[in-house]
Formats: C-alpha cells, sequence, structure tokens
C-alpha cells in the first residue's frame, strides 16, 4: 500500500509573513511536519507542495520531496482541494499508484507521529473514506439570521452540559485516494479523530505562535515528595507552592501510596498523583518526565544515578544525602554559606515562598502585645504546642492566642484538655489558608525552626523558635540576628524558659522592634523565581 503525505506550504502568508519557514524554537516552522512525516511508519512519502524557492530550498533540506507549484494554484481563494489534487495527478502521471492521501498543514507543529500514525490505521482497517482531526468544543453559539442575532442552542447550559460539538483542527485530513477530486477529499463515510487539545494548535497569528512556543519548550516534570507524621508536612507544603508557581510545565505528583496524610493534601489542590509501592523507579521509567525534583530528605547515589541513566534532569532540595552530588541541583535555602560543589544552591535566596507570601504587608511593632500565635507545623510530633500553652498560662498577662495545628497534629485531645484550662481567649485554626494574614496579626509567635522561619521574617513578627529535632538545630538562619529567639532543642525547653522569654518580649518593645528590623532586611521574596530558572534553564 503506497501513502504519501503532501504539506502544502505558500509562501505568501499574511498574517505572519513568511511564516512557514520563520523559526519556532530554534526550528523552521515547516520541519515540525515534516519530521513528524517521515517517522511515521505507514508513510512512503513527504511532499511539499509550494510555490517558495526558500521553501522549496528548506523542504528538501529536511529530506522531503518538493512538488513546484504554478502561480494559480497560490493564490488566497484557492482550495486546498485542488492543490493537493494537482500533487496526486502528477505524481500519478510518472506512474505511481497512491492508495492514501494525508494532508499535513505545516502550521500543526505539535502533531505526534503517533497520532498521525493513528488515523492512518483506521483509515486502513475500517471503511470509511476519509478521516478528519478534530478536538472537542461544545460552545454556546449564535447566528445571523434576517438581520438579527439568534442563538444556535434552545436553553443556556454550563459548558460541560452542552451537546458534543466538534471543531477541525485542520492538522490532518486523510482520505482513501478514490474520493480525491480536484473539488473535494471527502468521501460520503467519513470519520472524525478527536485529538488532544495541545496537539491542535493552528498557528494562524502571533498568539498562535507564542502559544505553540511555549508547548514545544514544556517539560513533564515529576515532583517526588511525601508526608507523615515523622517529616511533617513542610515538604508537601513547599512542592505545592512550586507546583502552583509553574504554569509552563506539565506537573506530576509521585507519592508512595502509604502515606495518606501528604496524599490527601496534595489531592485537595487538584494535581495530578501517581502511586508507587516501595520502589519509585519503575512508575518513574513509565512516565518518562523530562526533570524529576526530589523533596525526600537525603538521598542515595544509586537512586539518583539511576535517573540520570534515564536521561532526566533531577533537583533536589535539602538533600544531604550521597546521592546529592550526582544531582543536576541541590537547593537548599535553611543551610548558609557556600559549599564546594558547582550544583549546591544554599542559603536564603533559594527559599521559596508561598504566594500569600509575596504580596504581604509588613509587621507593624506595637506598643502592647495582644495576640501570641503558636505554630509548630503540620504535625508538630513533639506536642510544642501544649507545652506553650502552658508555658503562656503561667504568664500574669492578659492576651489574645491564636494556634494553627496542621492535618497531622495527633493531639487534638490534650490540645483541648489545656485549652479548658486557660482563662485566656484562645482560637484554634485548622486548613489555613493565608498563613500571612496569621503571622500579621500576631505580636510574637511561637514556632519551629523549619521553613516557618522564613514565612515569619518575610512579614516581621518577633518570634521565638524551638528546634522540632537535630536537623532543625542546623537550620541557622534562626539566629538573632536575623531576629529571632532560639530557645535551641525541644529536649531542653521547659515551660519556664518559654515563659520568661515571652515575659521579656513583652516588656521589652525596643527588641521587639529590632527584631522586626532583623527580619526585614533580608530580600525573600524572589527564591522562587531563582529555583524556576536553574530548574528549566536551556
Amino acid at each position: 500500500m503506497n501513502i504519501i503525505a503532501i504539506i502544502p506550504a505558500r509562501g505568501g502568508s499574511k498574517g505572519i509573513p513568511r511564516k512557514n519557514i520563520r523559526l519556532l524554537n530554534g526550528q523552521p516552522l515547516i520541519s515540525y511536519s515534516i519530521r513528524t512525516a517521515l517517522k511515521s511508519k505507514y508513510i512512503n512519502k513527504v511532499i511539499v507542495t509550494t510555490d517558495d524557492e526558500e521553501i522549496a530550498l528548506v523542504a528538501k533540506r529536511c529530506n522531503a520531496n518538493v512538488v513546484k507549484r504554478s502561480p494559480d494554484l497560490a493564490t488566497d481563494e484557492i482550495p486546498l482541494d485542488s492543490v493537493i489534487f494537482d500533487v496526486v495527478k502528477k505524481r500519478e502521471s510518472q506512474g505511481e499508484k497512491i492508495d492514501i492521501v494525508v494532508t499535513l498543514q505545516p502550521t500543526s507543529p505539535l502533531l505526534k507521529t503517533a497520532t498521525l500514525d493513528k488515523i492512518i490505521e483506521r483509515l486502513i482497517i475500517s471503511d470509511f473514506e476519509s478521516i478528519i482531526t478534530v478536538v472537542s468544543d461544545p460552545h454556546l453559539s449564535w447566528t445571523k439570521v434576517s438581520g438579527k442575532y439568534v442563538p444556535n442552542f434552545k436553553e443556556r447550559k454550563n459548558r460541560q452540559y452542552l451537546p458534543p460539538g466538534y471543531r477541525e483542527t485542520g492538522a490532518v485530513l486523510a482520505s482513501k485516494r478514490h474520493v480525491i477530486t480536484e473539488y473535494s477529499r471527502l468521501g460520503s463515510k467519513v470519520d472524525l479523530y478527536e485529538m488532544d487539545i495541545t496537539e491542535s494548535v493552528d498557528i494562524d497569528s502571533p498568539m498562535d505562535w507564542w502559544i505553540a512556543e511555549k508547548l514545544i519548550k514544556r517539560k513533564k516534570v515529576v515532583i517526588r515528595v511525601d508526608g507523615y507524621k515523622e517529616i511533617g508536612l513542610g515538604h508537601i507544603y513547599r512542592m505545592l507552592t512550586l507546583a502552583n508557581y509553574i504554569m509552563d510545565h506539565e506537573i506530576i505528583f509521585l507519592m508512595d501510596s502509604q502515606y495518606h496524610l501528604g496524599i490527601d493534601m496534595v489531592k485537595a489542590h487538584n494535581f495530578k498523583i501517581e502511586y508507587f509501592d516501595n520502589d519509585p523507579l519503575p512508575k518513574i521509567k513509565q512516565l518518562r518526565p523530562d526533570i524529576i525534583i526530589n523533596d525526600i530528605l537525603d538521598t542515595n547515589r544509586e537512586y539518583v544515578q539511576a535517573l540520570k541513566a534515564l536521561e532526566i534532569k533531577v533537583f533536589n532540595f535539602e538533600d544531604l544525602g550521597n546521592g546529592a552530588e550526582y544531582a543536576d541541583g541541590v537547593f537548599n535555602a535553611l543551610y548558609p554559606g557556600n559549599i564546594p560543589c558547582e550544583n549546591f544552591y544554599t542559603g536564603e535566596s533559594y527559599y521559596c515562598a508561598r504566594a500569600d507570601l509575596l504580596n504581604a504587608k509588613i509587621k507593624v511593632i506595637s506598643e502592647k502585645v495582644d495576640n501570641i500565635l503558636i505554630t509548630f507545623g503540620g504535625t508538630d510530633p513533639n506536642n510544642l504546642t501544649v507545652r506553650s500553652l502552658k508555658a503562656i498560662e503561667k504568664l500574669n498577662y492578659d492576651c489574645k492566642i491564636s494556634v494553627i495545628i496542621g492535618p497531622g497534629y495527633t493531639h487534638r485531645e490534650s490540645l483541648e484538655q489545656e485549652i479548658k484550662k486557660i482563662k485566656k481567649e484562645v482560637k484554634i485554626f485548622e486548613k489555613v489558608v493565608s498563613m500571612a494574614e496569621h503571622l500579621l496579626n500576631a505580636d510574637i509567635i511561637l514556632s519551629s525552626a523549619g521553613r516557618t522561619m522564613y514565612e515569619i521574617a518575610i512579614v516581621g513578627t518577633p518570634a521565638i523558635i524551638i528546634a522540632q529535632n537535630n536537623r532543625e538545630m542546623t537550620h541557622l538562619f534562626g539566629h538573632n540576628y536575623n531576629g529571632f529567639i532560639n530557645l535551641g532543642h525541644h529536649s531542653e525547653v521547659s515551660e519556664d524558659l518559654i515563659c520568661n522569654t515571652l515575659e521579656r518580649l513583652i516588656n521589652n518593645v525596643d527588641l521587639r522592634k529590632i527584631m522586626n528590623k532583623r527580619m526585614l532586611q533580608h530580600d525573600l521574596k524572589d527564591g522562587i523565581e531563582r529555583v524556576c530558572s536553574i530548574i528549566f534553564k536551556d
């Protein structure tokens, strides 16, 4: 069976001058459709029909055959049916027998060879005479009758409830030879092939060009992260922040199926999730990402080298394992100073601030402390929340208390029992939408020594921090020269120590102003942009 692909390419495009040979992401536009057709397992010849010598030259360089189009077939008014028929007749006059003709538009650069082959396969095995590519596109539409606009629908409905409607993409029109005439390429038996919306882009305007270039550069990014009681939910929060910032690429979360705490949080944000049991590598091989971002603490050499063997770019967060040196980049905002490795990016410049913090107001220190905020992360494994409440109760001071707890907090019963004993007003907040508002409304904050320190510093509210574990003890940003009072490891922090420190802060407005000033001297809002520029650098 002889199957030919014909790509019509005039030189006189007006919307985008010289469109067919302009460089799209560094390659002539027409080269994309030629390459797609040449890769097909069914197409025997790829033919470009053109009136333009430069287009013909580019087509030949891309290994396509060229048929010279006469000027009378190169005007705006001439339909493609006549152009395609002209090529078919010229080939047949040379003794070639043609069974199927596939028309490909050079303005559809995102068409995949796999899609093209599926269309041809369907045409071969069926009794359809023609197949046209379409996208599902139901809309409320109107027409004009006798000078009046009238609806093409009986009742208004949301788009998802409208009857099916299909729009031709122009990307592919495949026909059996016997239906092709000077006036038509469609037989009486026509099938529609619904293609993915990203493949359907038809470049007709500068906006279309911009969209196509964005999609061509689009990467598949797998984010490998988990959240559970022992490690908390900070990794999940950070990766959700990063995922929400990345708009130009496909994002897939890859998560261990046993850790439902983190999974439920990602689900609530409607990102796509893939799951694995025990070993993530088989699923990663199946997904075939361009980039993988690991926020799983320490990696080992075998894991990272396995990813590199798959030609995947690898970026890790807070990785102190022996796999870090093999990654393309390791970001660690919590560790200052220079590390003698090109791929390590450390310090506050690489902190990824949540969206609600980027436009947050800054704290203006007041004379009186009215509200103390307690926030020890999504799980608070050492129940520092209750310890802090007990310390505040020892204060002979009237103030409000706000408590933020996360979905992994398992000490709810002891918290509620403690609240009953406290004479002060206490409010518990869960599923916090805007952390910035709570940080701003507080006059003093009690928190752990993790990423929340950076959130506090952006707003500038004086804070007392307590390390939940040994790793947090190494997070040097929580230092007095950055505006914090660091009480150290939780095992050495008593209720009395917390109480005394709070009392000192409450009674010393000048100290609180100094802490505020030291926090606000840091530029923490541009880190996520720096991180993404490194990850997606060509």
